[in-house]
């Protein structure tokens, strides 16, 4: 094989990985990465779960004046809510201060 070829072939093979490893993080809103599933037989339960264990903190931001701290993750992939009220929240999945992932839910009671 000619020199040329296999340069051409190790960039396109480089460019290939590049490619997938930035995709990766591109859409926080990617269902593999996060979901969100309320428990419609318990009004105020709800399940978080990721699969990206370097998730550090998942902060909960309420539009119903519930005031939620941030709550520290480590090596966890679930985390179980209860006794949200009845509104919308805004969930977003952390790596240190960096917004990773964001997600909605509405408890409806």
């Amino acid at each position: 094989m000619s020199q040329t070829f296999i340069k051409i072939a190790f960039i396109a093979l480089f460019s290939s990985f590049a490619a997938v490893s930035f995709a990766h993080n591109e859409d926080p809103k990617d269902p593999k990465r996060v979901t969100v599933v309320v428990d419609n037989l318990k009004p105020g339960y709800a399940t978080l779960s990721w699969v990206d264990n370097e998730i550090t903190a998942i902060q909960i931001n309420s539009t119903n004046g519930q005031e939620m701290p941030s709550i520290p993750v480590m090596d966890a992939t679930t985390l179980h809510l209860n006794g949200l009220i009845e509104g919308s929240y805004e969930i977003l999945f952390l790596i240190g201060d960096k917004i990773v992932a964001t997600e909605n839910l509405t408890i409806i009671k």
